[in-house]
C-alpha cells in the first residue's frame, strides 16, 4: 500500500532516461544487456563490462550509487545474472566500498547487487578506513590508496570479482591479487560499466 501511494506522489522513472515507469526502461536494460571484453593479459583474469560508463549506463549508475535509486540493485543483480551465464560457474566476490561511502550511502551497493543474482555471494575482502576516494586519481595513485589496505577472508573457491566500474583497473587488480592470495580462484572480473 505504502508502494502504491508513493507512486502516486512520485512516479518512478528509468534512471538512464527519465521515461516514466521501470528503474530502467527496456532499451536501457538492452544498452547494457552485453558482456563486453574490456581486458585480457597473462597476469590478470579477463575483464568484462556489461556497458560503457556514459549516457544512459553511467546515469543509471550514478542513480544508484549516490542518489538513493536502490530499486536499480535488482535490476542490475538481473543484468548480472543474465551476462554470467556466459561464463563458468562461481561464486561472486564484491568489490567492497570503502567504509565512510557506506556510512554516507547506508548500504554496500556491489554487496545489494550481489544479492540480487542467482550466484553464491562471498563477501570476502574489506577495505580499511584509510582508504580515500578513487575519483581523480591516476592508475599508480589508485594502486598505492590499495597498498596494504585491502584484506581479504581465506577462502578456497571459483570466484568472479564484480564492481560498478572498471576505470584504470588499479581496485580490479588489487582485489585480484588479495583473493588469490587468500586460496581464491578468480576466473573473471564483471563491471556494470566501464571507461
Amino acid at each position: 500500500m505504502f508502494k502504491a501511494l508513493a507512486e502516486l506522489l512520485v512516479p518512478s522513472c528509468c534512471a538512464g532516461c527519465d521515461t516514466p515507469g521501470d528503474a530502467l526502461c527496456g532499451d536501457c536494460k538492452t544498452s547494457m544487456s552485453g558482456l563486453r571484453v574490456i581486458h585480457r593479459s597473462e597476469d590478470m583474469p579477463p575483464v568484462y563490462a556489461l556497458g560503457r560508463y556514459t549516457g544512459v549506463a553511467r546515469r543509471a549508475v550514478i542513480a544508484y550509487k549516490e542518489r538513493g535509486r536502490r530499486e536499480l540493485a535488482a535490476t542490475f543483480g538481473g543484468l548480472l545474472t543474465d551476462a554470467l551465464r556466459k561464463l563458468p560457474p562461481a561464486d561472486l566476490v564484491p568489490v567492497p566500498s570503502r567504509p565512510r561511502a557506506v556510512r554516507a550511502r547506508g548500504f554496500e551497493h556491489m554487496a545489494l547487487v550481489a544479492a540480487h543474482t542467482t550466484a553464491a555471494v562471498r563477501p570476502v575482502l574489506r577495505l580499511d578506513r584509510r582508504v580515500r576516494d578513487s575519483v581523480g586519481l591516476d592508475a599508480d595513485q589508485r594502486a598505492g590508496n590499495l597498498a596494504g589496505r585491502l584484506t581479504c577472508v581465506p577462502t578456497r573457491a571459483k570466484v568472479i570479482l564484480i564492481d560498478d566500474v572498471v576505470t584504470t583497473g588499479a581496485t580490479a587488480t588489487a582485489c585480484c591479487s588479495a583473493l588469490t592470495r587468500a586460496g581464491a580462484v578468480v576466473l573473471a572480473v564483471v563491471a556494470l560499466t566501464a571507461t
